[in-house]
């Protein structure tokens, strides 16, 4: 079984692939709204804090993407600041809010670590979809939480989602395809075959993920595996666990209010996909 380790690579060479896997997966906007259209618990979830949580001050949401949980909080009548760093999923959800109108949108292409916000000027910080997990290490983590602790108004929310470091997933053969799911390209009408497989990083606690697209065969899931994919994906996503969670998170100046299993509430267990967040921002400085 093929193994990764930093060591064996060079930095310029972790650096591009890191890169790479912060950049690839978001190159197409009308795929990526593909593939994720049927992903909704999250976003009642984020749409049930929002109206549990009510601010006169805006929402701000970290990742904001082609705004699968942007547009259903101005649905709902809450004022958004969407932040991004890829300005193509952003001018998607830019077109997508200009078919509805919608003047409670702020659009900012920024990184989440350096928050273009004035200090407390915000009710409510939403980080959802894992976007967390493309800070690869502990101190960009930290940064992050500690604008969101800079911009919210005392008293107010941070919610969040990332995965649940799963061992057995992780430790799977690299080599070996996975998920191999066909479908048809939304804007070339292609019909493919996705799959994925992935290498983990032990020091980094980085897994990086390979998707591949494939012409398909026929009408079931079949490729030709002597021609390449037509086009591979890069993803990385950094594992963070728990505790890691809740220490970066006091560093901060945060409050931890809930870490559940997935979003329904349940208590976290090895059976969850999802570690689902809650923390605020507390009324008075520590010690006062």
């Amino acid at each position: 079984m093929a193994k990764m380790s930093s060591g064996s690579k060079s930095s310029g060479a972790i650096e591009r692939l890191l890169r790479a896997g912060t950049n690839d997966h978001y190159e197409d906007p009308a795929l990526y709204d593909f593939e994720y259209d049927d992903q909704r618990e999250d976003v009642e979830w984020y749409r049930a804090r929002a109206r549990e949580f009510s601010s006169p001050h805006p929402i701000l949401e970290l990742g904001a993407g082609t705004g699968r949980i942007t547009i259903p909080l101005l649905e709902d009548g809450h004022r958004v600041v969407a932040v991004d760093r890829k300005q193509s999923m952003l001018d998607r959800l830019n077109a997508k809010v200009d078919r509805l109108d919608d003047a409670r949108l702020e659009i900012s292409e920024s990184d989440i670590c350096a928050l273009p916000n004035h200090a407390r000027s915000v009710g409510m910080v939403l980080a959802p979809f894992n976007v967390l997990m493309h800070l690869y290490t502990w101190d960009r983590l930290l940064a992050c939480f500690e604008e969101v602790e800079r911009v919210l108004r005392p008293g107010g929310m941070f919610c969040f989602d990332v995965l649940l470091p799963d061992l057995e997933w992780l430790l799977l053969d690299p080599d070996l395809h996975h998920c191999r799911t066909r479908f048809i390209h939304p804007e070339t009408k292609r019909a493919m075959v996705y799959s994925t497989n992935h290498t983990y990083d032990h020091e980094t606690q980085v897994a990086h993920i390979r998707i591949h697209y494939h012409d398909a065969i026929g009408r079931g899931a079949r490729v030709r595996p002597e021609i390449p994919p037509r086009k591979t994906v890069q993803l990385a996503h950094r594992q963070i666990w728990p505790e890691e969670l809740r220490c970066l998170l006091h560093l901060a100046g945060l409050e931890l209010r809930s870490l559940e299993g997935d979003f329904d509430g349940d208590r976290l267990t090895h059976d969850a996909e999802s570690q689902v967040v809650v923390a605020q921002k507390p009324t008075k400085k520590r010690g006062a």
